[in-house]
């Protein structure tokens, strides 16, 4: 076993042990467990933003999340390529 020690904002880690105990119960092990998770998922997500062959689920997947229209989103890659083409 890995040991792992952060320092979190306050609020963030309030509303991470509501939803850890919400899931998990208020018992030994619930944070851990929350915690395993939350690294899987990141894992998952960053290993599927690496690979070449999306498809367009994957894609739809990984932007639910985003609070912007479509055409924002073209907009910020658009100055994001224009940025990496120019440097």
């Amino acid at each position: 076993m890995g040991e792992l020690k952060v320092t979190l904002d306050e609020e963030l880690l309030k509303l991470f042990r509501e939803r850890a105990y919400k899931i998990f119960g208020y018992k030994k092990g619930s944070l851990k467990s929350a915690v395993e998770l939350a690294i899987k998922d990141f894992i998952e997500r960053i290993d599927l933003l690496q690979r070449e062959d999306l498809s367009v689920k994957d894609i739809r997947g990984l932007l639910k999340e985003l609070k912007v229209t479509s055409v924002e989103l073209q907009h910020k890659a658009l100055k994001l390529w224009v940025r990496e083409c120019s440097s």
